[in-house]
């Protein structure tokens, strides 16, 4: 019955895993990221559902209603011809061991997870029913459960809903002394006592597991493992939890490797169409070893840049710096082409343009002519996007003549930004993106005196007055990762190595996350970023 129950369950994750990843999956993969829970996190989890158990037990819960003929075979042996039915129901427990009660959850390679109670010593008021040809024998006695041992196997897979699950495989009991105490007024059923003991020992699993699957099994699917296959980010943005492969088990860890990449969604009239086209994959990820604590998260540049290229696809690193997009008096000022005594604007910085162009505004716009791309070394991550800028002064409009437009310079600029206040909070890693260095090039212009050297105190000046400002936003909602262990997050930190980001986090429950803080990247502090590749 038990292979049956595990080949059954085995046999719908992998179909389930099927539907949920075959249409946008390609044999060969590398993934974009790799979550794992360490022993550390088991062990948490060990406590918690021991508490649990104390806290049913101790209230009397221990519910069974076991009722079945005895086999031929089992009246043979105790020498009982006639045919036999036991009933057994429990009542309530009177008494429990807690001090002695041990939980604990490990990992089993290669077959799942394991919770293990261990040394249940546990008595029960039971009541019983008889039924033989001679008559009906009723009564209640304390059954007792002493040294007895509970396995509950777990196994984690994507179920039919395309939603990661953690459920039930096997319950196992040994219980190493099984007695059942009559009392004396039950002398007419001592005779029949060995049979009720077989009956009884024979069926302890239907006596113990029902309740430890009740108030457990419930507990670990909703707190391990559980999450959708994709999750939204910000705007029209979502990323990909899909899996590669099956939830791995070794003997220390619990490890998962995702897709990982995000994805847009396109509008076509009233139909929504998941967009998932990228133009590179996700790079080999040298995953590392396990850090000390609970969770790890371990990411390549894949998920980030592909979050970059789709908000590229969205513009939103193309740019428009004018009176009107600013909507700012200040910088109204600034982008003029003459300004009145000591004022600083546009044309102040370049003569020519002033004279060439004069009560004219300066209209600045930029679009990228690739996608960002994303390096990580050891201690810092860089974006680097390329752009293409183009610059026109637009005249007053005079009576029946319209705004006229013209250009006077294009260039090329290439910018660095890194990743600032870098944070991971209930799993999702927080950043600022900051403008570290530019480099201008590829400089067309029409205006004497605006070169490189010109433009880059130009665009300097702007990137502190609009751009970063508004760079810093772009990361507003966070990369959401997925809750592969739901307690409270007690203490975190994100490390940037080469060519991977290792975040790994601790969490607590109950008295134990009063005094826990959480603590910001470890890299977020230092500029790191002194030259500009390309």
């Amino acid at each position: 019955m038990r292979i049956r129950l595990l080949l059954a369950v085995l046999a719908g994750f992998v179909e389930s895993q099927n539907l949920a990843n075959g249409l946008f999956a390609e044999t060969g993969s590398n993934a974009g990221f790799v979550s794992r829970i360490n022993q550390k996190g088991f062990d948490l989890m060990a406590n918690y559902l021991g508490e649990r158990v104390k806290r049913f037990l101790g209230a009397g819960e221990l519910i069974f209603n076991i009722s079945a003929a005895v086999s031929p075979e089992v009246r043979k042996i105790h020498y009982r011809q006639q045919p036999m039915r036991i009933t057994l129901t429990s009542i309530r427990v009177t008494d429990f061991d807690a001090v002695s009660f041990a939980s604990k959850m490990i990992v089993i390679s290669g077959k799942g997870i394991a919770w293990r109670g261990s040394n249940l010593n546990v008595t029960v008021l039971t009541s019983f029913h008889l039924n033989t040809p001679s008559g009906e024998l009723t009564g209640s006695s304390p059954l007792s459960f002493d040294r007895t041992n509970v396995e509950l196997l777990l196994w984690t897979g994507v179920n039919a809903d395309g939603h990661l699950k953690t459920d039930l495989v096997t319950c196992k009991v040994a219980a190493n002394n099984v007695e059942l105490t009559l009392a004396a007024a039950d002398k007419s059923i001592a005779n029949y006592l060995p049979v009720i003991m077989h009956f009884i020992k024979e069926r302890i699993e239907q006596a113990i597991c029902p309740s430890f699957h009740a108030e457990l099994v419930p507990v670990v699917s909703n707190r391990l493992m559980n999450t959708p296959m994709s999750a939204a980010l910000f705007e029209h943005f979502f990323v990909n939890y899909g899996l590669l492969s099956p939830v791995e088990y070794t003997d220390t860890r619990v490890a998962m490797r995702h897709r990982g990449n995000a994805f847009g969604i396109l509008r076509q009239g009233r139909t929504r169409l998941n967009d998932f086209r990228l133009p590179f994959r996700a790079p080999p990820l040298n995953e590392g070893p396990s850090s000390d604590k609970m969770v790890d998260f371990i990411l390549s540049n894949y998920t980030m840049t592909s979050l970059l290229f789709w908000m590229d696809q969205y513009r939103k690193f193309d740019y428009e710096i004018s009176r009107t997009a600013q909507n700012n008096t200040a910088i109204a000022g600034y982008l003029k082409t003459d300004c009145p005594g000591d004022d600083i604007c546009a044309g102040t910085l370049f003569p020519a343009l002033g004279q060439r162009f004069p009560g004219g505004e300066v209209i600045i716009k930029s679009h990228t002519i690739s996608y960002p791309r994303m390096t990580i070394n050891d201690g810092n991550a860089t974006i680097y996007i390329d752009s293409r800028v183009d610059a026109f002064v637009q005249r007053k409009k005079i009576q029946y003549v319209p705004k006229i437009r013209k250009y006077f310079v294009k260039e090329a600029c290439c910018l660095s930004s890194s990743c600032k206040l870098v944070a991971f909070r209930n799993y999702v890693l927080h950043a600022d993106m900051h403008i570290e260095r530019f480099k201008i090039r590829e400089v067309a212009s029409l205006v004497d005196g605006i070169d490189e050297g010109s433009l880059e105190f130009l665009v300097n000046a702007l990137t502190e007055l609009i751009l970063n400002e508004d760079m810093a936003k772009k990361l507003k909602g966070g990369i959401h990762l997925p809750i592969i262990f739901d307690f409270e997050q007690s203490s975190s930190e994100v490390v940037f190595e080469k060519d991977r980001i290792r975040i790994s986090a601790d969490y607590c429950y109950g008295d134990s996350c009063r005094t826990a803080t959480v603590a910001e990247s470890k890299d977020n502090a230092i500029d790191y970023y002194d030259v500009v590749q390309g």
